[in-house]
C-alpha cells in the first residue's frame, strides 16, 4: 500500500488520482479548465489504492466483477471507493505497462541441493515467461545482498545468470532499465528480511504492481525479527511490491518447535494470529560483562551468568489484523503521560506509543505491528515466515511440493489478474499504520495486502513558514534561551557515506501548552542542518513532535525529566558544523551545535566508529512498537546481541548510573569469510584521567562476538562504561580492537562523571 499526497492548483478542478508507485499514473479526470479568476486556492488529496485479487472455491480467477462488488475497510471502517479498474483489462490505463518480476535466492537458508533444484526449475520460467512486458532481476543473498542482473527481457541472460555464470548486473543493451544497485550497498543488511525491505525500497521507483518470487528454505520467527519484518511488510506495501515465498526444501513434515536455544528459553512454532505484547523497557544493563582473556584475542572471554532470558511472548490479539476486525484487543492506556519513545521512564508494560507524536495509540488498529498477519497452524516452524510475507504483501506460499516449476507457472498466471481499488483515507496521525481488510461479494476468496502505515517524510517542515523561522535562527549569532545539550555519533553504511544518530535532551519547561479540544497540547519544531566550512548545506532534516495531555499533572509529570530526541540523516565524510534549533513556539527557542568530522573510510579498512553513550538499554524481545516505527521510518536503530542501546543526548553520567556505550568494528575480513580461517576480533577499553592521563581502569583484551554470516564488514558492540569506581570529574575512553588477521584500531572520547 502507498500513500502521497496530491496536491491540486484549483479547487473547482476535478481530483487528480495518481498511481502511488511513484512515476506512474493511474488515471486522470480533466473536464475542459474552468475560466480562471485570479484566485488560486491550494488543496490536499491523499488516495490509497489497494490490489486485490479474487479467486472461487476452486481457485480459478474472477474477471467479471464491477464496484459494486467490493468493499473496504480501513481500521474496522467501511471506505467509498472512488476509482476502479481491472488489470488484465485490455481498456486498463496500465495494461500495456511492463510487469516486473524479482527472482530472489536465500541462498543463506538454502542447502546445495535444494538450490539446485530451485535454479533449475527458475530457468524454465524464465524460458516461458521473459519478454518484453515481464522484466525480471535475479538477486542473491548469502551474508549480503547481490544484485546479480538488473530487469531485463533477455531470457539467454537471465538464463545465463540464474545458472551461476558470471556476467555483468547490468545488460548494455537494456536502455533505461530499472536499476536496483544501490540496495547492495547497505551495511545494515544483517539478514535476509532486512534485505527484502532493502530492495522493496529500491524498487519505489519502478512503477505498477511488482512481484518478488522468494526461494528459501524459511527460518524460526522469533521475538528479536518481528520489528524487522513489521518494516519488511511496510516496505513492500509501499513499494507496490507482492512477496510469493517459495519453499524449496519440497515436501516437508511440519515441527512442532525447534531445540530451545541456551539462554532464551523455548522457541518454537508461534501460536496462529501471534501479536506479540508490547512490554515497558528494560532499563537494567544485560551486556556480558569485559572479562579479560588471558593470552591472545582468539580466547573466548567468560559469558554472563545473569543474563536474563526474555519471556514467552503472549498473544493479546488471538484475531488475525484484516480479518475479523469488529473484536480487536485495545493495549493502549490512553491516561498514561509517560513517552517511551522519548526517553520517559517508568512506562507500564502494554502501553502502545507512537514515538512521532509522544501518546498512545487512540486506535488498536493503529499499531505497526498489525501488518503481520496470521499464519496457519499447520505450517513447519520455517514456513512462518513465509506466510507473514506472503499474507502481509498480498501473495502466496507455495510449500510442501517437489513442482516448484508448477508453483513459479502459478504466480506467473495472476501477474494481471488483480483489481485495483481506491479510496480517499480519514485523517490519521503521520506514523499510524492502518488495517485493511478488502471482500467481496458472492463468497469469494480475496487477497490483499494486511494494511499501510503513513511514515514521516524526512525534512518535514519543507517549504513552511515555520521551516524559515528556524533557518532564520540557526544562521543568526543569537544564542537559545532553552538548555539543551547534544551529541551526534555517526555510523558507516557504505565506503565514505556515514549515517549521523543525532540525541538531543531538551529542557521540558520551554513547552509552550494550550488548551485544544478540551487537552493540554503542544509542539515542539526541530530543524537540522550540516554546514561545510564554505557554508554550503551538506545534510538537513526537519521534524515535528506533537503532545497531548488530559490535565495540568500530567504536564507537570512530563516535566519532571528532559526531553529526549533523537533523528537521523546520511552524509559524506567530509568536515561540518552541526546545528540544530527548535522552538514550540513564541520567542522561546533553543540552538545547538557541534563539530562534526567524518573521516574518511574504506571497506578494505579496519576501522571502528564513534561512540554513542547511553544510559538505556532495552531487550528487543521485550519492546513496544518505536522499533516497528523506527525501522518503517527508514531509521537504523543501535542493536547489539537482541538489546536496543538508546543513545543519549549528552556524555555525563553519574557512578551511579548503568552506563552503556554502542560502537562498531567495521573489519574487511567479515565480507568474504573463510571457515577455514576462523576470525577473532578483541576488544580493550581503558578509561584515563582527562587532565594527567593516568589510567584509572584497563579491562585488557577480550574477545567479542561476531555475525555468524560474512558479506558485511560492520560488527556491532554493546559495552558496558566502567563508572562505578569514577570520581566526579573529566575522563577519556581509550578504545582499541584488534582482529587475528593484523588490524588494529583505536578509538578517544570523553566523558564525565558529575
Amino acid at each position: 500500500m502507498n500513500l502521497r499526497s496530491i496536491k491540486s492548483a484549483q479547487f473547482s478542478a476535478v481530483a487528480i488520482l495518481f498511481s502511488l508507485t511513484p512515476g506512474s499514473l493511474l488515471a486522470q479526470q480533466n473536464p475542459q479548465a474552468p475560466v480562471d479568476s485570479g484566485t488560486t486556492i491550494r488543496t490536499e488529496t491523499k488516495v490509497v489504492l489497494v490490489d486485490a485479487i479474487v479467486t472461487d472455491k476452486k481457485g480459478g480467477y474472477l474477471r467479471d466483477l464491477t464496484v459494486k462488488d467490493f468493499k473496504v475497510w480501513e481500521d474496522n471502517k467501511e471506505q467509498a471507493i472512488t476509482s476502479f479498474s481491472f488489470e488484465a483489462d485490455p481498456a486498463s490505463p496500465s495494461n500495456s505497462q511492463p510487469r516486473y518480476i524479482v527472482l530472489f535466492f536465500d541462498n543463506s537458508t538454502m542447502d546445495v541441493g535444494s538450490q539446485a533444484r530451485a535454479r533449475e526449475a527458475a530457468g524454465k520460467f524464465i524460458e516461458s515467461n521473459a519478454g518484453p512486458n515481464r522484466l525480471m532481476s535475479i538477486v542473491n543473498f548469502g551474508g549480503s545482498l547481490q544484485i546479480a542482473q538488473n530487469f531485463t527481457s533477455d531470457a539467454e541472460r537471465l538464463k545465463g545468470v540464474v545458472k551461476g555464470i558470471k556476467f555483468s548486473s547490468v545488460s548494455p543493451n537494456d536502455a533505461g532499465s530499472v536499476r536496483l544497485g544501490h540496495a547492495a550497498a547497505d551495511f545494515g543488511i544483517r539478514d535476509v528480511i532486512l534485505a527484502i525491505r532493502s530492495l522493496a525500497k529500491n524498487l519505489g521507483s519502478v512503477p505498477g504492481r511488482k512481484s518478488m518470487i522468494l526461494f528459501t528454505g524459511g527460518f524460526p520467527v522469533t521475538p528479536d525479527i518481528l520489528p524487522e519484518v513489521t518494516a519488511a511488510i511496510s516496505a513492500c506495501n509501499k513499494s507496490n511490491v507482492a512477496v510469493y515465498p517459495i519453499d524449496v526444501r519440497g515436501l516437508v513434515t511440519p515441527n512442532l518447535g525447534v531445540p530451545p536455544t541456551p539462554g532464551r528459553g523455548p522457541v518454537g512454532m508461534l501460536p496462529p494470529g501471534a501479536i506479540f505484547r508490547n512490554a515497558s523497557f528494560m532499563e537494567g544493563m544485560a551486556f556480558a560483562p569485559q572479562v579479560r582473556a588471558p593470552g591472545n584475542p582468539g580466547t573466548p572471554a567468560t559469558p554472563s551468568p545473569g543474563r536474563p532470558a526474555p519471556s514467552t511472548p503472549t498473544n493479546p490479539n488471538p484475531t488475525p489484523p484484516g480479518r475479523s476486525p469488529s473484536t480487536p484487543t485495545n493495549p493502549t492506556n490512553p491516561s498514561n503521560p509517560s513517552n517511551p519513545g522519548f526517553g520517559r521512564p517508568g512506562s507500564p508494560g502494554g502501553t502502545v506509543v507512537n514515538p512521532n507524536t509522544g501518546m498512545p495509540y487512540n486506535n488498536p488498529f493503529n499499531q505497526p505491528r498489525n501488518l503481520i498477519p496470521r499464519f496457519p497452524e499447520s505450517s513447519a516452524t520455517n514456513q512462518n515466515i513465509m506466510y507473514m510475507l506472503a499474507e502481509g504483501t498480498g501473495g502466496f506460499v507455495i510449500v510442501n511440493t517437489n513442482d516448484l516449476l508448477g508453483g513459479l507457472e502459478k504466480i506467473g498466471k495472476e501477474l494481471n489478474e488483480f483489481y485495483l481499488l481506491g479510496y480517499t483515507p480519514p485523517e490519521s496521525e503521520e506514523g499510524s499504520c492502518h488495517v485493511l481488510r478488502v471482500k467481496v461479494d458472492h463468497g469469494a476468496a480475496v487477497r490483499a495486502r494486511t494494511g499501510y502505515c503513513s511514515a514521516k517524510p524526512k525534512d518535514l517542515l519543507a517549504e513552511t513558514p515555520i521551516e524559515k523561522v528556524l533557518e532564520t535562527r540557526a544562521a543568526a549569532p543569537q544564542a537559545g534561551n532553552v538548555a539543551a545539550t547534544m551529541q551526534a555519533p555517526y555510523f558507516y553504511t557504505s565506503d565514505n557515506v556515514a549515517r549521523v544518530n543525532v540525541a538531543m535532551e531538551i529542557s521540558p519547561q520551554s513547552l509552550k501548552f494550550d488548551k485544544e479540544k478540551g487537552k493540554f497540547h503542544s509542539v515542539i519544531n526541530i530543524l537540522g542542518v550540516a554546514n561545510r566550512p564554505d557554508g554550503s548545506v551538506g545534510a538537513r532534516f526537519s521534524d515535528s513532535v506533537k503532545f497531548d495531555f488530559d490535565d495540568k499533572k500530567q504536564v507537570e509529570a512530563f516535566n519532571e525529566h528532559p526531553l529526549h530526541y533523537e533523528n537521523q540523516f546520511d552524509i559524506a565524510s567530509g568536515v561540518y558544523t552541526l546545528k540544530l534549533v527548535f522552538s514550540s513556539g513564541g520567542n522561546n527557542f533553543g540552538k545547538v551545535e557541534t563539530p562534526l568530522k567524518v573521516d574518511p573510510y574504506e571497506t578494505k579498512q579496519f576501522m571502528m566508529s564513534p561512540v554513542a553513550f547511553s544510559t538505556r538499554v532495552r531487550n528487543i524481545s521485550h519492546m513496544d512498537v518505536s522499533m516497528d516505527v523506527a525501522l518503517i521510518e527508514d531509521r537504523t536503530p543501535l542493536v547489539s546481541r537482541g538489546l536496543q542501546i538508546i543513545p543519549s543526548g549528552t556524555n555525563k553520567f553519574k557512578n551511579t548510573d548503568k552506563a552503556a556505550m554502542y560502537l562498531e568494528v567495521y573489519d574487511p575480513e567479515m565480507i568474504n569469510l573463510d571457515p577455514a580461517k576462523p576470525l577473532a576480533v578483541a576488544v580493550q577499553i581503558r578509561v584515563l584521567d582527562g587532565k594527567t592521563g593516568e589510567q584509572k581502569s584497563d579491562t585488557g583484551l577480550f574477545r567479542v562476538a561476531i555475525p555468524d554470516k560474512g558479506g558485511s564488514p560492520t560488527i556491532p558492540l554493546g559495552l558496558q562504561v566502567p563508572v562505578e569506581s569514577l570520581t566526579p570529574g573529566n575522563y577519556r575512553l581509550e578504545i582499541s580492537a584488534l582482529d587475528s588477521a593484523g588490524g588494529n584500531v583505536k578509538r578517544l572520547t570523553d566523558f564525565v562523571i558529575e
